[in-house]
C-alpha cells in the first residue's frame, strides 16, 4: 500500500502578478488562512429518444460548453492591502494570478495561471475580535497548469 502524498494548506499559495514585464508573482498577506481553487464547466443536456421504443424513458446526453476557475481566499485583515484590493475590485481590468502547489515537480508541484477578475471583496468584524477578509477571483479566459521544474 502506498500512502497518499499530502501537503499542508500553507503550501497552496495564491500569487498575484504585478503586471510588469517580466511579470513577478507574489503572495499578498491579505490571504493568510484559507485559500482554494475550484474548476467548473457549463454543459448542455439533451434527452435522446430511443427510436425503437420512443415511449421508454430516454437517457440524457451532455456536452461541455464553457470552462471556468474560481480562486477563493480569506484571513485576518491585513490593513496595508486594503487599497490595492479595493482598487482591483473597482477596476474593469483583470490581473494575472497563480495558485501554486508549492512542492517539487516530482511530488506533483506546479501552478495554475490565468487572468482573473476580483468579483467579491468582503471585510467583516465583530466586537472584541479581529477583522477578517474574504475574496473571490473569477477567471477570464484560459487557465493553464504548469508543472514545477
Amino acid at each position: 500500500m502506498a500512502p497518499v502524498k499530502t501537503i499542508n494548506g500553507q503550501k497552496l499559495l495564491v500569487q498575484i502578478g504585478n503586471g510588469a514585464d517580466p511579470e513577478v508573482f507574489a503572495v499578498d498577506c491579505l490571504i493568510n488562512t484559507e485559500r482554494g481553487i475550484q474548476f467548473s464547466s457549463d454543459s448542455n443536456e439533451f434527452v435522446v429518444a430511443d427510436c425503437e421504443d420512443p415511449d421508454a424513458p430516454a437517457w440524457k446526453e451532455r456536452t461541455k460548453d464553457g470552462l471556468s476557475a474560481t480562486i477563493s481566499g480569506a484571513g485576518m485583515l491585513h490593513t496595508s492591502s486594503i487599497e490595492t484590493w479595493f482598487d482591483w475590485f473597482a477596476s474593469p481590468d483583470t490581473k494575472n494570478a497563480r495558485v501554486k502547489v508549492d512542492v517539487p515537480g516530482a511530488s506533483g508541484g506546479g501552478y495554475w495561471q490565468g487572468a482573473f477578475h476580483l468579483t467579491a471583496f468582503e471585510i467583516t468584524g465583530n466586537r472584541n475580535d479581529k477583522a477578517t477578509v474574504s475574496v473571490t477571483l473569477e477567471s477570464s479566459g484560459v487557465v493553464t497548469w504548469v508543472n514545477a521544474t
